[in-house]
Order: structure tokens, then C-alpha cells, then sequence
């Protein structure tokens, strides 16, 4: 039979196996049963050697020219082999390719695309074999006609001579039947009868066998007769022959393929089979004459005709059979209830295991010696014959209409449609012995005299208008010029008449088909792909699904192969390829076909093109029971940034749970499996550790401590203030200071493993999208985690997920850690949401937080859910600094929990968050220790140390104070530590040497008190309580708590104050005061003020309190608390006199700097505030004590950034002031809500006529840039130290300096004013007589 599957033919090799000498093979019983041994047919025994070695035959033609014929290959045949019925015939082209499959890929790159394509098309091949075996032998051609015919005999036979008598009648009987019936003869009136002996080696004597042989040589002839030992070896004998026979044998499903249930293996996943399905399609083609002829005699003939061959035997009329429809759309094989899907496996029974390497060589031999004795010279005898034929007949019409045709008609095919095979041609005609010629010519190599034999008839049939004959003829010169190599345009244009006039003209689909299938192995290899395909896409019809199929996906890959490749092009023929394979039910490759499509529409922004392949390919693979890869194709449907509407994404949505279902419902092993949505933002994650919960506590607020959701850009602050308290709790200086970190997110990455405490939560957020434009709905959220304990057992709830079963761990799994999940949760369109959770090991070792586990369910159908899991992934990160190019993989989800150690539980008493501008705000600071074991150490840092002082702080003057005592330039003064003096607090300083600031739940209080900044808006004080472990928790040697005190600062007092010569006189100062209330009317927050005392802290002079006069009290009025209280946006101005004390002198350096404050501070009420209540000075600190505020005012705070050079010019440099404190209290009403408040302002002075407030303004701001120009002025300290003789002529000279910095140059902007008000005070002071109506 035909063979072109498996072999990698070449297009000449593949078009001399499809036009190879046909023989027949006829066998005795005893032959059959000798061949029968090895589990194969005598003709099934050759066909591994029936192709000729080159050279090794020549054929010579008429004029006794001698040609070699090179890959010959004899095409044996049983002559009892019928072309199956039409019905048959589709169920085996249908299994031909369903049964042929190629997992090897090949890339094929073209620029930026690759594409992964087969290897090879084995399923087209195997169908092209098929479609071509199947094929009824036509009488417009002769290369399907048998050319002679082998007579097998057995040498075992005892009446060998009378049984080949037998068979060569019964040839002989085919031979001669008329009308001629299959099996059709090439010369049916001169057949070559060969007889073959086989002779079994092991079996029988080998001069019996030479005694039979010569027998049928003396009545038959020497050169027709051959002898053939085979069987050399016993059936119970390993044979060591390889299995020659396997690429050249039908592919047969295996028996549990054809005979198994539709409810057990393989059919599951391919649909239920039909009884019909159950009968082996390519067993029932080597179906017998005899069979076919009793299903004639026993069927009724309306009923056998419905599943008649059109080109069946038992058709007497050979045409009408030709023009019956091979294939119609109404019995498609995707109509018949087949089994379309399943691979089937190899057949796999041993052969040729009786034959050793001699008898091998002897079959290899037979088919050479009988090319060569018989076969080649009865051709050459035939040759003779046909010519001598044509030669008689050349130049005589056969009939008188037929030469006026030829003179006076001009013949195209199509023409006259309606007689297109009218003409009937004799076997003796000159035409068709012409063709004859052809074929022969053709069959042995001598492609040179076809070709002129293929002309000639074809001018002759298209002279007669005998189109069927025409176009063969056309397509035979076409292949004999390019089996020549002179194949030119015109010859590749004759193979196209000969299919348009196969397809037009004639209506024979199948001829131009195989015309087709012929055509474009010449001009793929001529590289006219594009003609190619062209000729490919032309067959395609709706007659056939399958041959359609198979003829796009060729035309697709000549896109691909052709100059520049096509791939779009490609693409687009693969999928309408796709399309019709899976009408014809073969789902396979369809699903392979759009998997080769999406390789070029993926990532070319064509989504609805993408859409439209993947849920194509994911009906296929449902289909196919590949679950997994429809559930893979699904969730591609539900990517972002898909284009689809809502509806039709619930709809995938819908089709993917239902798909995935099935999938965990089949393979249970396969455990929890990965949601496709939501998706997890993974740079979103979030790992919280050792920061438990605090307890509650009546009236008291917790430390904010760190959230999971805080602003780390102000790490950098909160790591300095660490540092310091470190290194001022430490006894040695650390080398390297590493910050602790307990908030791990992508901004803060790690390399360490986070480190977690026993019994204390673990806080998880992470933010997950909805990708698609349709609510889902998620159920019963948890963290999926995994324990692995100290003892290397390990833990996981993931196992609770997966099994359905009760698990055997389930009560450990409960009990090592407690988790804290959602049972609800609603995704809307587009959407996205951040999850929180909490988890508490209750066991230590080594926690990887693996994922989140739910139910997702589509919100139109929230029953119908799916159980999976979202992976968290692990991040990679590059180290900061631009040279790195190192990649880091951040170990936030790998916790390592530690035993449990002790923890501080910090809170404070309840105080407003809208405060006025200097207000002092007592604070309790609650320390609870809630672990078992002591804490030894508590140490408490504060960014800005100015506004917040506590009650039991170590009594550390400050330097700024310290050397207006003495010099501290000798001193040495370490700068770094002086700045962690200031912003570093022990607290609770155990006087015991047992080194334990707390015990196991112990508690205790500490007083603090916090000033409101003098600037409106929001403030920000950072607090950071530091306290040490137990010297044997190694893995944590100390633990922070933090709180954040954000507070919003209201205007309130606003007061400027100058120092003057009040009497030049005496020497007398003053100072000028004006108070101003700075809230705005219809504020949220209304403030009274009521100005209490005075208090002067200065060296030199003291508060007068005789002399005190109000300058302007106009808008004082009377209030809540009193009648003398500035209401919004009122004033007020008033002067006090500074009293020189009698013998004034310094204070000694030995003096004791506790009571510097004390010393020279000097008090004076004012207007202070009538009220029932305590007095709120109570509660607030002492101005006369180092803890105060006054001492905060007058510190110098030095910047952590300081140079040393810096820091030492600073202390160096001690300048005398006279620093004024304003004390106040406010009535404050908001929300309809009333309060006292007590603030201090300050105003520190140097300088005479110099104007300073408190807040400072833009204007006195601006003055500041004038320090340059001071120094002409004359300090307070100055002043103080003049005789009385000095001071008229000082105070001259400072009203000139006063006027000389008050005048500006026109082309500055003056934003200042002259002051007059100096001299007019001094003027009116002086008047003694308006002092009694002035004085308060």
C-alpha cells in the first residue's frame, strides 16, 4: 500500500511512493499461515524492503536507451483489497489524524516574535496516506491499476503445483471479467502471474522445498518463479531482527481502547462511544470481497445504499461512480457518534520474531531479484506493445465528429459543463494507450518520455473535450517535469488547470484534492509558498471540516515559511484551521491549533482577540477533560486589564469556578490551588511584630506605639532618638548601632528574620484587587501559615484546608497558633481593599505566613463558591546606594517567635488635642509591667525637649545656665553626650542596687507636663520609652514602646515687650508691655485671658512692684473668671519699673546652681482671675524650679548635626539677658465645653529699646536680620553697671543709635515705622503730677 508517514520523505520520494507499480499478491492458505507467524501478511512482510537500492535496476525504453531507475519502490497489494464503503472511508480519515500526534516543538524566531510550532504534522501525513488509500482506481488513469501479480505458495503444501493452478485460475478470472471489476488490471489481457515459495527453514526439509520450486519453474517458467526461506527460528526463540515492519504497519487502537466501557479510563475524558465505535475502523478497511459481496446478496438494496462507496465495485457503471460525492456536509464525521478524541496506542504485538538477519536478507533480496527478472522486463515488454499501439493509431480520428472538434472547435474546460465527462474512450484507443505510456514511463523514472506522453494525450483529450482525462493528463506532465527538474512557471501552471479543471469542470473534489496535496509539495519546494497556500485555501469548503482543517493548517505554516514569514497571516489561517477541526470533533487539535494562534496574538495589545482564542481553548480542553489547562485558560479571561464588559466576565468567572471545581474534585492531591482573583498586591504587605495590645486602662490612653499603617518617613527621627538612648543605657559605646524594627513593609525591607514574641500578636495587612468589571464575594478569609517548631516538627493549617477528612493534627494545628480572620468580604468592580489580620503563636520557632486562603463566588451567584488560596510571594530588593547591584530577598513573612519577655504597657492621662499657643497641660504617665519577669531599666527620649519636662528628672543644670555662673572653657564637655543629656530621661531610678525599675506586674506613675508650642498649627511631640530585659532573653536586649502626641495649636496671647529708661533722672529702667488676645472672633475655639503675675528673671535688676502703671486699659473687660480679661482680638499695655537691689553683686561661682533660678527670679501681680476653683498654678511646675519651663526656655538645645567647633563656641559664648515670663490663665470654651487653661510666655531681652515678643512676628522677624547693627546699642548688663553721672550722656547717644536704625534707604521696602513713643512716654513719666491719675 501507500507509505508516506514517518519517514521524512522528500517531495520526490513522496510523489514516487503515491505513483509506484501496484502488484497483487495472492496467497495460498499455507502461505498465510507461514507469513501468519510472525503477525504479519506476506504483503505486510515486504513492505520494509520494497523499495530498489539506486542503480540496482535499468529499464530501457523503445529506442534502446537505458535508464537507471533510481528509488523505485513496489507498492504490494492484496487483490482482494477494496476501497472501504463511504461511511468506513470517513471514520478512517477521521482516525487517521485522531490517532497521530507530535508533542515535539520546534522555535521558529522571526525578529521580536517566536513561535513554537511541531516538529512535524504526522496527523496530516497519516491522513493524506489514508485519503490517498482509499481512493477507488479510476479509468482515466492506470497508476492504481495492478501491473502484475505475485501467486504465494508454501512449501508445505503437498500438492504445491495444483494449488497455484488453482489461484492462476482465479486471477485469470479477475483478469478477464467484463465490464472490469475491482480489482482493476493495467493490462488486463497480458498479466504478469509470479509464483513465490516460501519456505519455512525450521520447519521442513530444503530439498523438498527446491523439489516443489523446480516443479513450477518446468510449468510456469524460470524467470516467473521464486523461492524465499523465512522462519528460520523457533516461535519459543528470541528473534534479534529490530521490528522493521512497525513504521510501516496500520496504527489499531489498543483492545481497552475499542472495547472499554465510556465509564472507565481513557473515554471519560472523551465523551461515551456508540457500539459502532467499538469495532476497530482500520480493521474493517482490509475488509474482504467475499464479506462485501454477501452484505450485497444479504441486504436489502434501499438500505445497503445509504452507506454505498461512490466508488464502490458493485456500481457496474465506473463514471457514475466517480461523480458520486466523496464527501457531504450532511454526513460529516463531526455527525457521527466516533470517538474523536482519544489517542490511541501503538499495536503492539512482536513481529518478525520467527525470521533471523539471513531471512531478512533473503526478502530484501526476492524483491530485488523479481524487479529486476520479471517485473522490469515484462515493463519493458509492455513498453514495446503501447508504443508500437500509439505509433499504428497516430494521425487517425477515431470518428469524424471528433477531427471537425479538433479543426473547428476551440475546447476550454468548462465550456460546455453539461457534457463535461460525456466522452468514453475504449482500451484500445490511441488516447489512452498515450496514457498508458505516461504511466508507465512514469511508474519506472523515465520522467523524460512521460512527460512527452502526459503532452500529447493531453492535447488529445482536450481536443475531445474529455475533461476527467485532461486534467490527469495535465497533472501528470506537471509532476513529470518536476520528477526531471525542469519545472518552470508554465508546468506548475498545468497542475493548477488540472485541479481548477478537476474542481470546475468535473466536480471530482477528491482528484483535486490529491492535485492539490500534490501541488504543494512542488511549490514548497520551488518556494512558491504563497502559491501554495493560495491552492490550499481554495479546497477548503464546507463539504469536509476535516480535509478543510488539515489543508489550512498546511497553508498556515507556507505563510510561516515564506519570505518574509507571514506570522500574522499565520495566525490567522491556524485559527480558522482551530475552528474547523473542532466541527470535525477533533478537539485535540483544535485546542493545539489555537494554542499555536495565541503564541502571536499574545502581548500585541489584540485582547478581544486574545479573549476569543483563550475561552475558545478552554471550551476545548473542558472538553478534553484538560481541566487544568481550561482553568489556566479561564483565568486568563479574568487578568487585568481586560477589555470584556461585566457580564460577559461573570460569565468566564462562573465557567472558571465551575471548571476548577471539577479539576480539585478530581485530582484531591493536588491540594489547595491558587485563586486567579482576586490578586494580592504584593508590594503591599505588611508585617507588624512586638507591638502587643495594650490593656485598658479607665481614663487613661495607650501609646500609639507603631501602627501597621504608619508614616515611616519619620523613621529616621525615631532611629536617632534610639540611638541615644542606647548609647546613654549602655556601658560601652556600641560599635555599630543597628535600630530595632518591628514594621516590615516595602519601603523597610529586611535580610534578618523579623523577630516575634511568644503570646504576643503578629499583625498582617495586605491589599488585594479585583481585576475584573464584576463584584465578587470572598468567604472565610485566614492567613495560611507554617510552623516549624525547635524540635524540626512542623505545623501547618494549610493541611486543614486541604483535606475534607478530619485531620489527625487538627487539635496541634488549633493550638500553636491563633489566628483572627474575615467571614465576609465584598470586592466591587475594579476594586480594591487591605485586609487586616492577627495571628498569636502560642509556640516558638520558625512562622512563614505562606498566603490567604477563601471562598470566592461571583456576587450574582454567591452559593456557587470556590475554594483556593492567594500565595504570597517573597520580594527581592537592592541594598541602598547607587553601586549596589546586588539582589536581596526580603525575609518579612519568615518570623522567628521567641519565649515570651516581658513588656511595658504605657498610657496617659486623657488631655485635649486643640490646646493654646504656651499652654501647659499636666500628663500622668502610667508604666505597667505585664510580663513575669522584672524590667530593669526605663529610659524616655524626646524629639523636642523644649515643650515636655518631668517631675523626677535628674536635676542636670543646663550648660546655658551653668555659665552665667562660671566659665566653661576649662570644662570638659563631651558634645554628644550633652546632647543625650538633653533628650534622653532616665526614669524610675531604683535606689536599691538590685538594678529593677519594675517588677512582674508592678505599676507606678510619673508626672509630666507638656507646653504648647507659641506657633499656630499642627505640632508633633515624639515620645520613646526604652526599657531592658532580663540579661538572659539573648535574642532581645531591650524593647520600645512610642507615642506620638499630635496636637493642634490655637492663637491665644501675643505679647512684645521693650526695656527703657524710664528716669534718666536716677537711672530708672522700665519695661513696656503690651498684651494682645490673638483669637479671632466666631473661632471653634473662644479663649479668655487673664493676666496673673510677672516674673523677671534677670541678675540684675528685680520687678518693681510699687511701680507698676497700665498704660492702656481700654479693652479690658470683665469675663468668665473676673472683670480684668482680654477677650478676642483685644489689647492691652501696661509698665513695670525695675527696682537695681542695694549692694548688688554677682553671684559667687561656688554658689549652688540649683538655686541660680530662685536667686534671680523676682515676681508682680498683675490682673489675676477670681475663681472658687484651686488656683491652676497648682498643677503645673514651679517657675523657680530646674524642671520648669523658664529653665526649657533658657537652655540652649543643640542640634544633633552640631560641630564640636560649634558646640564649644556656644557654651564659650554666655551672654547676659534679662528674660521676662508672662504668666496667664485662659477661660476656653469649644463645643460649647469649658476649661481653664495656664500657660507662660516668654520674652528674653538684651539690648535697651530693643522690642521682643512672644510669638515672635514677621516684623520683629525682620529684625533679627539687623543683629549685626546691636552692637551700637547698650545692653541691659551695660546699663546696669553706668554711674549715675554717664547715664545722660549714654542715653544721647542711644537715641541717636535708636534713630539711625530706624532710618532706611528709599529703595528698600519699609515695612517698619517710627517709634515715638519712647520719649513721649518718658515726658508724661516725668510729670509727677499725672502719675497719681495714672497709677493702677
Amino acid at each position: 500500500m501507500i507509505h508516506l508517514t514517518g519517514q521524512n520523505y522528500n517531495t520526490r520520494e513522496i510523489v514516487q511512493n503515491i505513483f509506484s507499480p501496484l502488484i497483487g499478491v495472492l496467497n495460498s492458505p499455507y502461505a498465510d499461515e507461514v507469513c501468519h507467524r510472525n503477525n504479519l501478511s506476506f504483503v505486510e512482510l515486504l513492505q520494509p524492503f520494497a523499495k530498489l537500492q539506486n542503480d540496482a535496476a535499468h529499464f530501457r525504453d523503445v529506442s534502446g536507451t537505458s535508464v537507471s531507475i533510481r528509488g523505485l519502490r513496489l507498492n504490494f497489494c492484496d487483490v482482494d483489497w477494496r476501497p472501504p464503503q463511504t461511511v468506513l472511508a470517513r471514520k478512517m480519515l477521521n482516525e487517521s489524524v485522531t490517532n497521530a500526534h507530535n508533542d515535539k516543538t520546534k522555535v521558529v524566531h522571526m525578529g521580536d516574535v517566536s513561535l513554537e510550532v511541531p516538529t512535524s504534522e504526522p496527523w496530516f501525513e497519516n491522513w493524506r496516506e489514508t485519503f490517498l488509500t482509499v481512493q477507488f482506481p479510476a479509468d482515466h488513469e492506470f497508476t492504481r491499476h495492478l501491473l502484475s501479480c505475485l501467486i504465494v505458495l508454501s512449501s508445505g503444501d503437498p500438492n504445491i503445483v495444483e494449488t497455484a493452478h488453482k489461484l492462476s485460475q482465479n486471477v485469470h478470472q479477475m483478469q478477464s471479467v467484463t465490464p472490469q471489476k475491482l480489482p482493476k488490471w493495467f493490462q488486463s489481457s497480458d498479466v504478469l502471474n509470479s509464483y513465490v515459495v516460501l519456505h519455512e527453514g525450521s520447519q521442513g526439509d530444503l530439498s523438498r522445498a527446491q523439489q516443489g520450486y523446480e516443479m513450477l519453474k518446468s510449468t510456469f517458467g524460470d524467470t516467473k518463479c521464486f523461492l524465499i526461506q523465512i522462519n528460520s527460528l523457533d516461535s519459543n526463540v528470541t528473534s534479534e531482527v529490530p521490528d522493521y515492519w512497525a513504521p510501516f504497519l496500520r496504527r489499531q487502537p489498543k483492545s481497552s481502547d475499542n472495547l472499554g466501557s465510556a465509564g472507565t479510563g481513557g473515554d471519560q475524558l472523551s465523551g461515551h462511544k456508540t457500539p459502532q465505535d467499538n469495532l476497530s475502523v482500520t480493521g474493517l478497511a482490509t475488509m474482504q470481497m467475499s464479506v462485501l459481496s454477501d452484505a450485497v446478496a444479504n441486504s436489502d438494496s434501499g438500505d445497503f445504499a445509504g452507506i454505498m462507496h461512490p466508488l464502490s465495485p458493485v456500481q457496474e457503471n465506473a463514471t457514475e461512480a466517480i461523480n458520486s460525492k466523496f464527501s457531504i456536509s450532511s454526513e460529516s464525521i463531526a455527525s457521527q457518534t466516533i470517538n474523536p478524541n482519544v489517542w490511541t496506542g501503538d499495536y503492539d504485538a512482536p513481529h518478525g520474531q520467527c525470521l533471523n538477519s539471513m531471512d531478512v536478507e533473503n526478502l530484501r533480496h526476492f524483491v530485488q531479484d523479481y524487479a529486476v527478472r520479471a517485473l522490469i522486463p515484462y515493463v519493458e515488454h509492455l513498453v514495446g506493445i503501447l508504443n508500437e499501439a500509439v505509433t499504428n493509431k497516430k494521425g487517425v480520428s477515431k470518428s469524424l465528429l471528433s477531427a471537425t472538434k479538433r479543426w473547428f472547435v476551440t475546447s476550454k474546460p468548462g465550456a460546455s459543463v453539461s457534457n463535461q465527462n460525456a466522452v468514453i474512450y475504449t482500451h484500445e484507443s490511441a488516447e489512452l494507450q498515450t496514457r498508458k505510456l505516461g504511466d508507465l514511463y512514469f511508474m519506472f523514472g523515465h520522467y523524460n518520455m512521460a512527460f512527452q506522453a502526459y503532452h500529447q494525450a493531453k492535447r488529445d483529450f482536450n481536443a475531445d473535450s474529455a475533461w476527467q482525462y485532461y486534467a490527469g493528463a495535465l497533472e501528470m506532465a506537471a509532476l513529470s517535469a518536476f520528477m526531471l527538474g525542469t519545472a518552470n512557471r508554465k508546468t506548475y501552471d498545468y497542475m493548477e488547470d488540472a485541479i481548477v479543471c478537476y474542481l470546475n469542470t468535473c466536480r471530482l473534489q477528491q482528484f483535486a484534492t490529491r492535485a492539490t496535496l500534490l501541488s504543494m509539495e512542488c511549490l514548497k519546494t520551488a518556494r512558491y509558498y504563497g502559491e501554495a497556500a493560495k491552492q490550499l485555501i481554495r479546497m477548503t469548503s464546507e463539504e469536509s471540516d476535516l480535509r478543510s482543517a488539515l489543508l489550512l493548517e498546511q497553508a498556515a505554516y507556507c505563510f510561516l515559511a515564506s519570505s518574509p514569514a507571514m506570522h500574522r497571516t499565520y495566525a490567522f489561517q491556524i485559527v480558522l484551521s482551530g475552528n474547523r477541526y473542532s466541527r470535525a470533533g477533533q478537539r485535540k487539535h483544535a485546542y493545539r491549533c489555537y494554542s499555536q494562534a495565541y503564541q502571536v496574538f499574545q502581548h500585541k495589545g489584540w485582547s478581544l482577540a486574545e479573549d476569543n482564542i483563550q475561552h475558545t481553548m478552554a471550551k476545548q480542553a473542558y472538553m478534553l477533560k484538560k481541566l487544568e489547562e481550561a482553568s489556566r485558560s479561564l483565568a486568563h479571561l479574568l487578568r487585568p486589564g481586560s477589555l470584556q464588559n461585566g457580564q460577559q466576565q461573570m460569565s468566564f468567572l462562573k465557567e472558571f469556578i465551575q471548571t476548577q471545581n471539577e479539576y480539585i474534585k478530581r485530582h484531591p492531591e493536588l491540594g489547595l490551588l491558587a485563586h486567579a482573583l482576586p490578586q494580592v498586591v504584593q508590594d503591599s504587605i505588611k508585617v507588624l511584630t512586638l507591638s502587643p495590645v495594650p490593656t485598658a486602662n479607665a481614663n487613661h490612653v495607650p501609646a500609639s506605639n507603631i501602627d501597621i499603617n504608619a508614616d515611616l518617613n519619620e523613621e529616621s527621627v525615631w532611629h536617632k532618638i534610639e540611638e541615644m538612648i542606647v548609647t546613654t543605657a549602655s556601658a560601652n559605646k556600641p560599635l555599630v548601632f543597628k535600630p530595632s524594627r518591628s514594621l516590615f513593609t516595602k519601603e523597610n525591607p529586611t535580610t534578618d528574620n523579623p523577630l516575634a514574641v511568644q503570646g504576643e500578636p503578629i499583625e498582617i495587612a495586605v491589599t488585594i484587587s479585583n481585576t475584573i468589571r464584576c463584584s465578587i464575594i470572598l468567604n472565610n478569609v485566614e492567613l495560611l501559615w507554617r510552623l516549624k517548631l525547635d524540635n524540626e516538627e512542623e505545623l501547618t493549617n494549610v493541611s486543614l484546608f486541604e483535606n475534607a477528612a478530619e485531620n489527625p493534627n487538627k487539635a496541634a494545628v488549633m493550638a500553636a497558633i491563633k489566628t483572627s480572620g474575615l467571614q465576609t468580604l465584598q470586592l466591587e468592580e475594579k476594586g480594591s481593599q487591605t485586609l487586616h489580620f492577627k495571628l498569636t503563636p502560642k509556640l516558638t520557632g520558625r512562622l512563614t505566613i505562606v498566603g490567604i486562603v477563601a471562598n470566592v463566588a461571583s456576587a450574582a451567584e454567591p452559593h456557587n463558591t470556590l475554594m483556593g488560596s492567594l500565595q504570597f510571594e517573597t520580594q527581592t530588593f537592592r541594598p541602598p546606594g547607587k553601586q549596589s547591584k546586588q539582589t536581596l530577598f526580603d525575609q518579612k513573612l519568615n518570623i522567628r517567635v521567641i519565649p515570651a519577655v516581658p513588656w511595658l504597657n504605657v498610657s496617659f492621662s486623657n488631655i485635649p488635642t486643640d490646646l493654646i499657643a504656651g499652654e501647659i497641660m499636666p500628663v500622668t504617665i502610667a508604666l505597667r509591667n505585664e510580663g513575669i519577669k522584672p524590667i530593669e531599666e526605663i529610659y524616655l527620649g524626646c524629639d523636642n525637649p523644649r515643650w515636655l519636662t518631668l517631675q523626677d528628672k535628674e536635676a542636670d543644670i543646663p550648660l546655658s545656665i551653668l555659665s552665667s555662673l562660671k566659665d566653661l572653657n576649662n570644662e570638659k564637655l563631651v558634645k554628644d553626650k550633652e546632647i543625650r543629656r538633653q533628650h534622653v530621661f532616665r526614669l524610675l531610678k531604683n535606689k536599691s542596687n538590685d538594678n529593677v525599675a519594675l517588677k512582674a506586674q508592678e505599676a507606678t506613675t510619673i508626672t509630666a507636663w507638656l507646653q504648647a508650642p507659641f506657633d499656630k498649627g499642627d505640632y508633633t511631640l515624639r515620645l520613646l520609652f526604652y526599657y531592658a530585659l532580663p540579661s538572659s532573653d539573648s535574642s532581645l536586649k531591650y524593647r520600645l514602646v512610642r507615642h506620638n502626641w499630635k496636637f493642634n495649636i490655637h492663637e491665644s496671647l501675643h505679647t512684645e515687650v521693650s526695656c527703657v529708661v524710664s528716669n534718666s533722672v536716677i537711672g530708672e529702667l522700665g519695661l513696656n508691655i503690651e498684651v494682645r488676645n490673638e483669637n479671632k472672633l466666631h473661632h471653634p475655639l473662644m479663649s479668655e485671658l487673664y493676666i496673673n503675675s510677672l516674673a523677671l528673671y534677670c541678675d540684675q535688676f528685680k520687678l518693681n512692684k510699687e511701680k507698676f502703671y497700665l498704660m492702656n486699659q481700654m479693652e479690658i473687660s470683665g469675663g468668665l473668671l473676673g472683670d480684668r480679661c482680654l477677650k478676642s482680638t483685644k489689647s492691652a499695655s501696661f509698665q513695670c519699673r525695675l527696682l537695681k537691689p542695694f549692694n548688688a553683686e554677682p553671684l559667687p561661682s561656688n554658689f549652688p546652681p540649683q538655686d541660680i533660678l530662685k536667686a534671680r527670679l523676682s515676681y508682680m501681680d498683675v490682673m489675676p482671675m477670681k475663681t472658687t476653683t484651686p488656683h491652676p498654678e497648682h498643677n503645673i511646675p514651679k517657675i523657680s524650679e530646674m524642671y520648669s519651663f523658664l529653665a526649657n526656655h533658657e537652655t540652649i538645645y543643640f542640634n544633633t548635626n552640631i560641630t564640636t567647633e560649634e558646640f564649644n563656641n556656644t557654651v564659650a559664648s554666655y551672654e547676659p539677658h534679662t528674660t521676662l515670663a508672662i504668666c496667664w490663665t485662659a477661660a476656653i470654651v469649644q463645643n460649647s465645653i469649658q476649661r481653664l487653661a495656664y500657660g507662660q510666655h516668654f520674652v528674653q531681652l538684651k539690648y535697651l529699646y530693643e522690642k521682643k515678643s512672644c510669638p515672635m512676628t514677621g516684623e520683629l522677624k525682620q529684625f533679627k536680620n539687623l543683629d549685626k547693627d546691636q552692637d551700637k546699642l547698650l545692653t541691659i548688663a551695660e546699663f546696669s553697671q553706668k554711674k549715675s553721672q554717664e547715664i545722660n550722656e549714654v542715653l544721647v547717644d542711644d537715641k541717636i543709635k535708636a534713630e539711625q536704625l530706624q532710618t532706611f534707604d528709599d529703595d528698600e521696602d519699609d515695612f517698619w515705622e517710627p517709634n515715638d513713643t519712647y520719649v513721649g512716654q518718658r515726658c508724661l513719666l516725668e510729670d509727677e503730677t499725672f502719675l497719681v491719675t495714672t497709677k493702677a
